[in-house]
């Protein structure tokens, strides 16, 4: 993954380095940004802040990484083999085709406008869409 610094004050602003995310706030509670780190190019490594990178840069990556592990995209018609980890409402039914209506950078895949949704699910791709831009 790439972090893109954006942090005028930082002596590698406007560098895109090898990096990831080391905490996740997940919630976003209390404050508390998430933290990156990056390899520096002299060698070692330089912890970032969120507010110091650009995120939506990162978190493009990540759904890109999470479409290539699912081998599906927004807009595509599947059958769902493994739904993981998820809910659903009372009426939707597995054994009928779905519209993946949502995919996130961590993995939770939204389906029929989130009719259910699953965590890194397996599905078979029916009818494909052209990829959705985020």
């Amino acid at each position: 993954m790439q972090v893109k610094i954006i942090d005028p004050n930082h002596p590698c602003y406007g560098q895109e380095l090898e990096g990831a995310r080391i905490y996740f706030d997940y919630y976003h509670r209390g404050g508390k940004p998430d933290l990156y780190q990056a390899k520096a190019p002299e060698g070692g490594f330089y912890r970032l802040l969120t507010h110091q990178i650009d995120e939506a840069h990162y978190e493009a990556q990540e759904t890109a990484r999470e479409i290539e592990g699912l081998g599906a995209n927004v807009g595509d018609t599947v059958i769902i083999t493994r739904m993981g980890s998820g809910g659903s409402e009372a009426s939707f039914d597995l054994n009928k085709p779905h519209v993946i209506t949502k995919i996130s950078s961590s993995g939770t895949v939204e389906f029929d406008n989130r009719a259910a949704w699953g965590f890194r699910p397996d599905v078979i791709v029916i009818t494909r869409k052209e990829a959705v831009k985020a």
